[in-house]
């Protein structure tokens, strides 16, 4: 091995720059840092998603009249 090699090896996943954290906060900071990176094996939504009758939209004030368009046949 060339000495590159040796310094990837021994470099740290994590460097405290300032602060005392315990062990429980490197472990909790390195698990956080791993689920984040995650698998990614689940399946990719290739669809568009589908916005009908999304309950938000019944949230949303109308913006006009229910009779409005009525009297446009005449």
């Amino acid at each position: 091995m060339s000495a590159g090699e040796n310094a990837a090896e021994k470099a740290p996943f994590l460097r405290v720059v300032s602060g005392n954290p315990t062990a429980e906060d490197v472990a909790v900071l390195v698990s956080v840092l791993a689920a984040a990176g995650g698998s990614g094996s689940g399946p990719a939504d290739t669809e568009p998603r589908n916005e009908w009758g999304r309950p938000v939209d019944r949230l949303r004030p109308q913006w006009g009249s229910p009779l409005g368009f009525t009297n446009l046949g005449r």
